[in-house]
């Protein structure tokens, strides 16, 4: 049941991110923080299916990492949470076409190894 869950907080919210990643990429840059601009800008963000898609996802993912709190401790459960940053930059790189650097590569990869560590 705990991999279950911990499943569900990773997948959901790296679906999540992902989502709300591609929206706020069709609404673009803020630039302008002027009361007209903000309020047209929150317009956008309402009217974005991705935006509410993330909402949807990541809300799964905070009540799934709940659940998964009331039944693991919390120096296992938000370590191996954790490894939504990996399933993050893959996603990054494969579904949104992102460059990922040797830099970002070796911090997922530190991420991942403290994950193991962690589940020993």
């Amino acid at each position: 049941m705990l991999f279950a869950l911990l499943g569900i907080v990773i997948l959901t919210g790296a679906v999540g991110d992902l989502s709300v990643t591609r929206g706020m990429k069709n609404i673009g840059e803020v630039t302008d923080f002027h009361i007209g601009p903000l309020l047209r800008l929150i317009g956008n963000i309402v009217q974005n299916g991705w935006i509410w898609l993330g909402i949807c996802f990541k809300a799964i993912a905070f009540f799934s990492f709940l659940a998964l709190l009331e039944r693991a401790d919390l120096s296992w459960a938000v370590p191996a949470a954790a490894s939504t940053y990996i399933v993050d930059t893959l996603a990054a790189k494969y579904m949104l076409k992102e460059i990922i650097s040797p830099t970002r590569w070796a911090g997922a990869l530190c991420v991942a190894l403290g994950v193991a560590f962690i589940s020993l």
